[in-house]
């Protein structure tokens, strides 16, 4: 991969879609809403906001959960204010990485976003 050839990915706001950096990357493929498949070992830079609906009156505690192969790496539940969401990682071919809310109506997704960005692929990484 070159320098000119981006990876990146980026979900929402809302309309609920993966949007890719174009030409496709070859580092991620999207595989439902909120859901990536990692397809190049690599660190890769995960950024986010998660925007808590302070109106919701439901019974569900608040929790949104970053995941890789369905165990998380990041927690959020604090339901008051506007939260970052990520970090850097290293992932490999094959990863599962989503985010999970505890009750979708929890979050304001006008306002959620996740992205990832291949910062490097170096041939250490195995």
């Amino acid at each position: 991969m070159t320098a000119n050839e981006p990876c990146v990915a980026k979900f929402g706001p809302l309309p609920s879609k993966w949007q890719m950096a174009s030409p496709e990357p070859s580092c991620v493929n999207k595989t439902a809403d909120w859901r990536l498949k990692i397809l190049q070992n690599g660190l890769y830079l995960i950024y986010g906001q998660v925007a808590p609906n302070t109106a919701y009156k439901g019974h569900a505690p608040f929790e949104v959960l970053l995941r890789r192969n369905g165990d998380t790496i990041q927690a959020l539940t604090n339901s008051t204010t506007v939260q970052n969401i990520g970090g850097a990682y290293e992932f490999h071919a094959g990863d599962a990485i989503d985010l999970i809310f505890n009750e979708e109506h929890q979050v304001l997704k006008n306002n959620t976003y996740l992205g990832i960005f291949l910062l490097a692929n170096p041939q250490f990484i195995s």
